[in-house]
């Protein structure tokens, strides 16, 4: 097995970090996944959960996120890589690069006395018109290699029909208003119309209290591949009720520079946030429609 990956964009390896970050809020564990044309980071969820949360990151172009990326699977057959660390300790290898310029990170798959992902990264200070190139800064994440029979514990819902998608605010603002009717229900219903309107509602045995979003672009939900005359639904409106803390909790936490949002309502079954950063890179996170009062 082998994995070797290099960014050099400033902002790229910041987009990083806080993808690291914000998984790391979420849960302990990180999976990484590393394919031939992608690199997946998803955080551990139980399969009865029904919540998932994921960023996949292209690796097929060289001006995208990474400007090298190398790997070999276990075998040829199955030519990928899972392999599981603390978020935590992947978070601190890269904390460095919050507030300071660096040239580089590779990320690298080593083994000495155990597996360990290896962060590398280097930086470059001019002082009296020198550039002076400072050591290089090491960190060793130890990591468990997943073996391939336990690869489906980790199987992520790629292919999920959704009726109606949404463009959507921004995160500050929905920060916000989630920060406060998370404190009223414990749920909160997100209704998505082709109006262009979303709403978010949540209601107790003494009140109903409505949010309310226009002039939102709001289309049919189509999958990969699938054209205008195929569209999954004749819905003019789609709704989900969701976990008003769990979905309060995205949004707390995201912290992204430059990002399209988009809500991906399954009627009554799931809701889909999704966060589109720059060079083919998207965070994903599913909630299932819950039914607690």
């Amino acid at each position: 097995m082998k994995f070797r990956a290099v960014m050099n964009d400033g902002i790229n390896i910041k987009e990083l970090l806080n993808v690291i970050s914000t998984f790391a809020r979420m849960q302990k564990s990180l999976i990484i996944n590393v394919q031939p044309t992608k690199l997946i980071l998803q955080i551990e969820t139980e399969a009865s959960d029904g919540q998932y949360l994921w960023c996949e990151i292209d690796a097929t172009r060289q001006e995208g996120f990474f400007s090298e990326y190398i790997m070999d699977g276990i075998d040829s057959e199955h030519n990928q890589i899972y392999m599981v660390c603390q978020a935590t300790s992947f978070l601190r290898a890269l904390s460095y690069v919050r507030n300071n310029a660096v040239d580089y990170v590779k990320l690298k798959l080593i083994k000495t006395h155990m597996p360990c992902l290896a962060v590398e990264m280097c930086t470059t200070i001019s002082t009296n018109e020198q550039e002076v190139i400072m050591p290089k800064i090491q960190h060793s994440i130890p990591v468990t290699i997943v073996a391939r029979n336990e690869w489906c514990q980790y199987d992520i819902p790629l292919e999920v029909g959704y009726d109606l998608s949404i463009a959507m605010p921004s995160a500050k603002s929905l920060r916000a208003l989630l920060d406060k009717k998370k404190n009223l229900a414990p749920t909160v219903t997100l209704y998505a119309t082709l109006n262009d309107e979303l709403s978010l509602v949540v209601e107790t045995e003494v009140v109903t209290v409505a949010s309310h979003y226009r002039n939102l672009k709001c289309v049919p939900a189509r999958t990969d591949g699938q054209t205008a005359d195929e569209q999954l639904t004749n819905l003019s409106e789609a709704s989900c009720r969701v976990d008003t803390k769990k979905l309060a909790s995205l949004f707390e936490t995201i912290n992204f520079y430059d990002v399209v949002m988009t809500a991906n309502v399954r009627h009554e079954q799931a809701l889909n946030i999704r966060f589109d950063m720059r060079q083919n890179a998207f965070v994903n996170y599913i909630l299932p429609a819950t039914n607690f009062e």
